[in-house]
């Protein structure tokens, strides 16, 4: 089939196709890398998850991955005239390559079945596109494709402890009847995708933004605004205007480049704030907004930060997959009248056991009563201490006494309350705190919140060092312990332009 060298198109440029014409001839032709698609934490995962999908056919061989490629395709063709049942099969068809991770073969219907297995809660599209990628290079090989299966995760399991138990964590769903009645969605997918091969084999590629598929929405997320954009890079600007989703790709093709150009006419009462903003350079403040906001806030005040991991394999009992599991708090409480700062933090250093009854304890006996708590989306430091209490009932009074004192310190952002240029349109902690104040996540080795995750995964499953483990410890208390001064420092901040403005 490769008497003559060609670029092999993989399930993966397929897919991106799908989301970005552009951006498939941009990696194909090597004018930028491929954009990772992996999680911070994922890998550290994917064996368990794996081997728990495979023991579900043991009898079945396997293309070791230690195969050159070569060796794998024909290995996958021996086995395929053998009618074996393959894991990890690599099948090819004229310049089209494709990975499955289970080829499975029907005996009594003298066919073969794809499989998927997907650390996932839910059946998204992409999975559903690659299936039909693999079911047409395994057509083109003359296979007889009978139907299609998918593992993924249960998010109702509950853990009870011990070992997994497979047969409740995992879920194995028959995609067939979904495909077959998306058939003309998927077969007119791969219609345009094999014509935009055909048609740019050794041709140069015209690249516009303009012409991208729908779901290439802003510059921002482009792979290459200097191909995409040429001469208009800076117009991605206009698409930090809240709100504004496929409007921006309209004004940008009506000849609207930066914030000053687009006109009040087209632009909601917030984005009007977001515009005097930028052309002023001064921070916009609604005063009212603050007043009423902060109307019932005690004179002592508590801004609290969590971190948490979330595996999708649970590693404690009475957890679910993905649900996220307090390991530290940063707690600073601020006397207003005194102007006395305290810190509190806990940080859950027993790898081996359940952080959540050690977490809540400390947090309970460090947490004055009746004051106001101050957290950035409140709704997740809420959940984690409704979780746990729902867990532990004896941590139910210390939720009933908490959950009515907390306060979203993110909604005035989201609210656009007060909004200052450098955020160009987010709401996060980390792009808010250096506009008004010195502080910033970019000096700290760990800077979000998907890195602490992954880092603390590693200490759990000791993939690091003993002089890496006291490293990393210090290191997510010091990102925990800014999250929290950044809100009181936020915080400060507003009482002062209160009495000022």
């Amino acid at each position: 089939m490769f008497d003559q060298p060609v670029t092999p198109v993989t399930k993966s440029q397929f897919l991106q196709y799908l989301r970005c014409n552009n951006a498939f001839h941009l990696v194909k032709e090597g004018i930028v890398p491929k954009p990772s698609s992996s999680s911070y934490g994922g890998y550290l995962e994917w064996g368990d998850f794996l081997q728990l999908c495979r023991n579900q056919f043991p009898t079945s061989v396997t293309i070791d991955k230690t195969m050159d490629r070569e060796e794998s395709f024909l290995k996958t063709q021996e086995w395929i005239l053998e009618k074996k049942s393959i894991f990890h099969a690599h099948l090819r068809y004229n310049h089209f390559v494709s990975t499955v991770e289970y080829l499975e073969y029907d005996p009594e219907r003298d066919g073969w079945i794809l499989w998927d297995f997907r650390p996932i809660g839910s059946v998204k599209q992409d999975i559903l596109r690659s299936f039909y990628f693999h079911k047409q290079v395994a057509e083109g090989m003359s296979l007889n494709i009978l139907g299609y299966k998918l593992i993924r995760i249960q998010t109702k399991y509950l853990f009870p402890g011990g070992s997994i138990t497979p047969e409740d964590y995992l879920l194995i769903e028959d995609i067939t009847p979904r495909m077959e009645s998306e058939a003309g969605t998927r077969a007119e997918e791969w219609r345009q995708f094999q014509e935009e091969v055909e048609r740019t084999n050794g041709q140069s590629v015209r690249f516009s933004f303009l012409d991208s598929k729908r779901s290439c929405r802003s510059l921002k997320t482009c792979l290459s605004p200097n191909h995409c954009a040429a001469g208009k890079e800076n117009a991605k600007e206009i698409f930090d205007f809240r709100d504004s989703s496929e409007l921006a790709k309209q004004w940008f093709a009506s000849g609207y480049h930066s914030y000053e150009t687009v006109p009040d006419s087209e632009l909601t009462p917030i984005q009007k704030i977001q515009k005097q903003a930028h052309i002023t350079g001064n921070t916009y403040f609604d005063r009212t907004a603050f007043e009423n906001y902060l109307t019932n806030v005690t004179k002592t005040v508590a801004f609290l930060d969590f971190e948490s991991i979330n595996p999708y394999i649970p590693l404690y009992p009475n957890t679910r997959p993905f649900q996220h599991i307090p390991y530290l708090y940063s707690l600073h409480i601020w006397d207003t009248e005194n102007d006395t700062l305290t810190h509190k933090t806990y940080l859950h250093e027993d790898l081996g056991t359940d952080p959540r009854v050690p977490v809540m304890a400390q947090l309970q006996k460090d947490l004055p009563e009746g004051i106001t708590v101050f957290s950035f989306n409140d709704f997740f430091e809420k959940l984690i201490i409704q979780e746990t209490s729902t867990a532990f009932p004896e941590f139910l009074e210390f939720w009933e006494r908490v959950k009515s004192l907390f306060i979203d310190l993110a909604m005035p952002f989201k609210k656009l309350w007060i909004y200052h240029p450098g955020q160009n349109g987010k709401a996060s902690l980390k792009e808010i705190l250096p506009c008004f104040s010195t502080e910033s996540h970019g000096g700290l080795s760990i800077r979000e919140g998907q890195d602490a995750n992954y880092q603390y995964l590693r200490l759990i499953k000791k993939q690091m060092t003993a002089e890496e483990k006291k490293r990393v410890l210090e290191d997510l208390k010091a990102y925990c312990k800014l999250d929290s001064y950044g809100l009181f420092l936020i915080y400060r901040m507003l009482l002062e332009r209160l009495s000022v403005i």
